[in-house]
């Protein structure tokens, strides 16, 4: 025991020292010594991680699970280990069903409520989320942290008032929390008589802020001018604010239209005819089937058209889970030491080519299907609007698999895009030569899927949606095979999942028609983004 704890030690100095080949070599030992050494499986777990092997880790984290007593605080501590783990692994099921079964109800501390809060969040569990939150909350009403995710999660299951007053409460404790102010002035339409121009203006003239910092406060005062209608001074600061995001940001928007360029090429009208003739007997399969692929360019109206589907009996929405993606990037990297090679897009299109397209799909299903939640659900939403890149894998791989692709005037949707501040996303958005070039290749990319699956793509126009709820919705309904009712026009009101994603407080009101054309209110300021498009053939309007 005492040369286990000893080699323990020894790995977890290796560890610290980013020496991650010797603390596994170091851990192994020790367990070889003692095998009910729970934090050797822990330590051997994060040091495979760290070198990408999650399966590996997941297998140590379970062995470790399996040395604890059961339902003790050590145990506990595994099983929120475990389940970060499957989560950065895209096992979201499983994850969740170990944070079920935790004994979350007779927990009285902080730290392991405000972890498995933030991991339900993750696992799109808003409500689970939210609940343990204010619990520990209540425990700790002073920590700023609590009070951050706490008005997040809030903010996901529509309690808007409560997130506004919870949001107040961090800023007077901790005035340089810059994302709170972005966050709270997104909550509501600000009035003359009730907004926080002033203290915003206030705050972001002080010196040596952070640049991130910086150009969240600029956001929520260019919402915040919007709002007011003063125009000229909210694209001032929506200016300065893209500025400020784009400098700490690597970005290079040719390696994107290169990479839409080969997926087009690789994905040709040729090559999809051929798979079709060649796979029919998988074309007619029921892979797909029950599963509403929502995609396109970001602020479209993806998530209004998911609350819309959601209301519906037996539909249940995975959010944005990216778990498409994800599976193929395993696949691809799984063929041996060529797809290991795998650096360039180029190389990692065309090997997609090479997967086994039935395999995948089965993969991406079993994966969707195990989310609590989808037990019963008769169809499942997967609303990631980057799925677009990969709608002839999808196509391939699901042939029963409904596609709805969200248009929206391309100066609205651009506009919206320009104004939004994504935490990890669409680096594209805060210019607007780059933001007008992708917006280019995405529509070339879906004129092709077009031309290459006719009929295979339901087009779906926010304009013509929010004009006519009742007639667009009947469409969409029929397209995906749900029966329509008129209690699908209550949809704002039915929501008990939530969402987290930039349209959280939008999709809590009936249908709007004012963001219709509101890039007008910039037309001047929008003249390069414009020109831009024009360029590419596309009209204004």
């Amino acid at each position: 025991m005492s040369d286990a704890n000893e080699l323990y030690r020894s790995a977890l100095s290796f560890f610290q020292r980013k020496q991650f080949t010797q603390a596994i070599a170091a851990a192994e030992q020790a367990l070889q010594l003692d095998p009910q050494l729970t934090n050797g499986w822990r330590l051997l777990a994060d040091s495979n991680a760290a070198q990408g092997q999650l399966d590996r880790a997941i297998e140590c984290l379970f062995r470790a699970q399996q040395s604890a007593d059961a339902h003790s605080s050590r145990w506990v501590s595994v099983c929120l280990h475990l389940a970060e783990m499957l989560l950065r692994a895209g096992r979201h099921g499983e994850a969740r069903q170990q944070l079920d079964q935790l004994p979350l109800a007779d927990i009285e501390h902080v730290q392991p409520l405000s972890q498995a809060a933030y991991l339900y969040s993750l696992c799109e569990a808003h409500g689970e989320s939210r609940e343990l939150f204010e619990r520990a909350l209540k425990l700790s009403p002073d920590n700023p942290q609590l009070l951050f995710n706490c008005a997040a999660a809030n903010r996901a299951m529509g309690d808007l008032a409560r997130a506004e007053a919870q949001y107040d409460q961090l800023i007077a404790m901790r005035p340089d929390d810059f994302e709170a102010y972005r966050n709270r002035s997104d909550l509501r339409r600000q009035t003359a008589e009730r907004n926080h121009i002033a203290e915003l203006q206030r705050v972001s003239t002080q010196p040596n802020l952070p640049a991130l910092g910086a150009s969240q406060l600029k956001f929520a005062l260019a919402k915040e001018f919007e709002d007011l209608r003063d125009y000229g001074n909210s694209f001032a600061a929506l200016t300065a604010a893209c500025s400020l995001r784009r400098s700490g940001i690597r970005y290079s928007v040719e390696q994107d239209l290169q990479r839409l360029a080969e997926i087009a090429a690789a994905y040709s009208e040729e090559f999809m005819q051929r798979c079709r003739k060649t796979r029919a007997a998988h074309l007619d399969s029921e892979r797909g089937e029950g599963i509403i692929f929502i995609l396109g360019m970001p602020r479209t109206g993806t998530t209004l058209v998911d609350r819309i589907l959601c209301a519906a009996d037996g539909v249940f929405s995975a959010g944005e889970p990216g778990t498409f993606a994800r599976e193929l990037t395993a696949m691809v990297q799984s063929g041996g030491a060529e797809a290991m090679a795998v650096s360039a897009p180029a190389d990692f299109v065309r090997r997609s080519r090479q997967v086994d397209f039935a395999k995948l799909g089965r993969r991406y299903q079993r994966e969707l299907r195990s989310r609590p939640g989808s037990e019963n659900a008769r169809v499942i939403i997967d609303k990631n609007p980057m799925n677009y890149l990969y709608i002839g894998l999808i196509r391939l791989a699901l042939p029963r698999a409904r596609i709805v692709h969200l248009r929206r005037n391309a100066m609205d949707s651009c506009y919206a895009i320009l104004k939004t501040q994504f935490r990890n996303a669409y680096p594209f958005s805060y210019d607007q030569s780059e933001l007008g070039r992708y917006y280019l290749g995405y529509r070339r990319l879906m004129d092709h899927w077009q031309r290459s699956l006719p009929d295979a793509i339901f087009d779906l126009h926010y304009e013509r949606l929010v004009e006519d709820l009742a007639g667009e919705s009947r469409r969409l309904f029929d397209y995906c095979g749900l029966t329509w009712t008129e209690s699908v026009l209550d949809f704002h009101r039915q929501d008990k999942q939530g969402t987290a994603t930039a349209s959280a407080a939008q999709v809590r009101q009936p249908v709007y028609r004012s963001s219709v054309g509101k890039w007008k209110n910039y037309r001047e300021q929008l003249q390069p983004l414009a020109e831009i498009l024009q360029q590419g053939g596309i009209e204004i309007e």
